[in-house]
């Protein structure tokens, strides 16, 4: 596929890219100069990266979601 960079240096993404990387208005890209390219590369949320770490953590550690859940209504009721 080929585009034609803007006056402000806008660049159009295909809709068949957009749609299979879910894209909208709203994404945000991280643009890397690698050599003579450059590469777009949807930025992944700061949530995201934090949830999988935690995720992982909690795997290696054998925490499951009960667990949270009993010590998250534990933890409510001694603050009632």
């Amino acid at each position: 596929m080929v585009t034609r960079m803007r006056d402000k240096g806008q660049v159009t993404i295909p809709i068949s890219i957009r749609e299979a990387l879910h894209l909208d208005k709203e994404s945000v890209l991280s643009i890397v100069k690698v050599g003579d390219t450059v590469l777009m590369v949807p930025k992944a949320l700061v949530f995201d990266s934090v949830a999988a770490k935690f995720q992982k953590a909690a795997k290696e550690s054998g925490i499951t979601l009960e667990d949270l859940l009993k010590d998250l209504r534990k933890i409510r009721h001694e603050k009632s």
